[in-house]
């Protein structure tokens, strides 16, 4: 069996994702030692519906949760990875995951990262949305051709086949609408999310992050690798981790690609870890002889273990 491990990211919070591991003592040392770093109560957040749908809690929380299981998965099982990814957000839990970052400095750069993306869409009318059922390059194609007229819009996440999120200028959003529809998309439903993540209208905030990566500790000798969204290679130092997680911001997801990397790694499962089971859908998607399991419930554990 060849594993690998994937974390989901915005998008996949709710207000109940901790409380089935509420008995959990590894679980709540991670949330504990989250709220000290964050300096507010990770617990009271996730139950304020306007806090955990903000995004400046949000990508802080998500990290905390996530890693707060995976943490526990690793402790309860004899899982070991042997390669892994996060979707946007997810990719810092992944590199806290297999060592290469401290959960401290990880939830303080995704905290800035979050200030960082909130504070340079304060005078941008933007806007995101998934595309169904069009092949992902034509929306690519159809994107670059729209944002010709000086309002952008990107296709931005590349989930799985037929799924490709976009996002940029809300009228160039809406205005690609039916062009998309007539090029042959069954559904573009607009996202509830003001960000255009993953756009080039983010470029500054990729600057903003650089800066913030030059004074981050990098643990080079990890436990397993980390596929980078941004171009999809693995970081075997600094430098290139800086550039990927600095770009990231302000390029497409390639997840659709991933997912392609792990088919060539030979892997057999994927197990996704962290709020909901969003990744493990895509998996699906992309290829059913891969076999998919989550764990975002306690109650999960024993059917990894058996996995396992």
């Amino acid at each position: 069996m060849t594993i690998a491990v994937v974390f989901p990211g915005q998008g996949s919070q709710n207000k109940e994702m901790a409380d089935s591991f509420s008995e959990v003592s590894s679980f709540n040392e991670v949330v504990d030692q989250g709220s000290e770093i964050l300096k507010y109560d990770v617990r009271e957040a996730i139950k304020n519906e306007k806090k955990i749908n903000d995004t400046i809690y949000t990508q802080p929380l998500m990290l905390t949760i996530s890693y707060a299981m995976w943490d526990t998965l690793i402790k309860k099982t004899s899982m070991k990875a042997c390669i892994g990814a996060g979707h946007s957000l997810g990719e810092y839990t992944a590199l806290v995951a297999n060592n290469t970052l401290s959960f401290s400095d990880a939830l303080m750069l995704v905290k800035k990262r979050a200030e960082f993306m909130s504070s340079a869409m304060v005078d941008v009318d933007g806007a995101m949305a998934a595309v169904i059922g069009l092949d992902g390059n034509k929306v690519g194609d159809i994107c670059k051709e729209a944002s010709k007229g000086g309002a952008i819009v990107e296709a931005v996440n590349f989930n799985c086949p037929g799924q490709t999120v976009i996002a940029g200028h809300t009228v160039a959003v809406e205005d690609i609408t039916p062009v998309l529809k007539t090029s042959g998309a069954k559904i573009v439903k607009k996202l509830p999310v003001s960000l255009a993540a993953h756009t080039s209208l983010l470029k500054s905030v990729s600057n903003d992050i650089r800066d913030e990566l030059g004074g981050i500790n990098f643990n080079l000798d990890n436990s397993f690798d980390v596929i980078h969204n941004y171009d999809l290679s693995v970081s075997k130092n600094v430098e290139r981790f800086i550039d990927c997680l600095s770009m990231q911001v302000c390029s497409p997801v390639r997840w659709i690609e991933t997912m392609q990397t792990f088919k060539s790694n030979d892997i057999s499962d994927v197990i996704e870890v962290g709020p909901g089971n969003v990744l493990q859908g895509l998996v699906k998607r992309f290829d059913k002889t891969l076999r998919v399991h989550s764990f975002s419930n306690i109650e999960d554990i024993n059917s990894i273990k058996q996995v396992l």
